[in-house]
Formats: structure tokens, C-alpha cells, sequence
């Protein structure tokens, strides 16, 4: 792989803001071993039996960018999930995301590339008392990675791979059965004759049923 190049400035604004909302997911989600020495405290509301969740914010790509000095490895994501509670610990859960467009630009014109995946997985809850609550996710996914570069041949081409997805959710719940989210997500890709990684962290809100 080539160096990366050096991200716009934008971008790199964005890219900060990413991994400041992933170190504080990770500080979040060490709270519940805390918590459990004071005891569970008291439920806001039974636990469900389901739920759906929609989310939007931004994605990271690993892709190298080739030395080109125009490159954006950022894009707008967004997701979605819907699970079944199979215990009151554990969810089965179907999850889809598309990961938002990235750029690189090149002597020929701008070269863009999209990832997207759906697939089946497993979300553990984490119990952080009366209005928190958590889920870790992980499963097995279709991931779909399209290249377009209108001045190549052809113009546009697409590979297809199952990769194993990963994601934790915070949420605050506002009423007895919506809760707002905070998600980090992520997978990997096919990218030539190698894979890549992406992830996002979005914000959105979860219907529990």
C-alpha cells in the first residue's frame, strides 16, 4: 500500500470529531462494571421486545489514496437496525448501512467509491440503570464496495465479499419507548487485491416495541 495522503481540511476536522465520539463511546460503555457494585438501580421501563433503529453521521475510510494530493476519506453514513429480544440479554438482529461516498482525485478527474452492507447478527445488552442502555453488536454481513471513475473502462465496477461487522450503541431513553442513539459501526471491504476497513459513528433515534 502507498502512504495516505494528507486529508483535506475539512475532512481532517471531521476525522478528529470521529475519534473524539469513539474514545467517548469506549469511556461509556466501561460504565456498567461500575455501576453493578452499587446494585441495578431502578427500571425506567420493562425491557423490551424489540426494537428499530435509524441513524445518520459520518464515515472513515482506510483506503490508501495513492499519493494523490486531492483525497477525502470521509463520508456521510447512515444506518439502520431492527432486532428481536430471543432473551432479555441478547437481541437477533438484522443491520444495514451505507457508508457515504469517498473521493480521490486523480490527473484524469475524481475518482468515487461507495461501501454498503447488510446483514444478520447477535446484540448483547449492557444495563446502565433507569434511562441508559446499551448494545453490543456483531454479526456477518454482505458488504458491497462500488468503484466509479467516469474517464476508465469501465466506468464503473463493484465487488461483492461477506465480512464480519461490529458496532456498540448508546442510548438515552426520552420516553417509555424512544430512546436516542449514539453508534459506532463498522466492517471491512474488497479493495483490488486488498481489504480495506471502514467505520462510522452516527446519531439517531430507536423505537422499542
Amino acid at each position: 500500500m502507498t502512504p495516505a495522503c494528507r486529508p483535506a481540511p475539512l475532512a481532517a476536522v471531521r476525522r478528529r470529531s470521529l475519534r473524539r465520539g469513539v474514545l467517548a463511546l469506549a469511556a461509556l460503555a466501561a460504565a456498567p462494571a461500575a455501576q453493578a457494585q452499587y446494585g441495578p438501580g431502578p427500571q425506567f421501563l420493562p425491557a423490551p421486545l424489540g426494537y428499530l433503529s435509524l441513524g445518520a453521521g459520518a464515515s472513515s475510510y482506510s483506503v490508501s489514496c495513492g499519493g494523490s494530493a486531492q483525497c477525502d476519506r470521509v463520508g456521510n453514513a447512515v444506518r439502520a437496525a431492527a432486532g428481536i429480544f430471543v432473551t432479555p440479554f441478547a437481541a437477533f438482529e438484522l443491520a444495514a448501512a451505507d457508508f457515504g461516498d469517498s473521493r480521490i482525485g486523480t490527473p484524469y478527474g475524481d475518482a468515487e467509491f461507495n461501501v454498503r452492507m447488510a446483514g444478520v447478527g447477535i446484540a448483547l445488552t449492557l444495563d446502565y440503570g433507569a434511562r441508559f442502555n446499551g448494545l453490543l453488536r456483531f454479526g456477518v454481513a454482505q458488504v458491497q464496495a462500488t468503484w466509479q471513475a467516469p474517464w476508465a473502462w469501465p466506468a464503473e465496477s463493484r465487488s461483492t465479499s461477506a465480512e464480519g461487522y461490529y458496532g456498540l450503541t448508546l442510548g438515552y431513553m426520552l420516553a417509555p419507548n424512544l430512546a436516542a442513539e449514539l453508534s459506532f459501526d463498522g466492517t471491512r471491504y474488497e479493495a483490488g487485491d486488498g481489504v480495506e476497513r471502514v467505520d462510522a459513528l452516527t446519531l439517531g433515534l430507536s423505537l422499542r416495541f
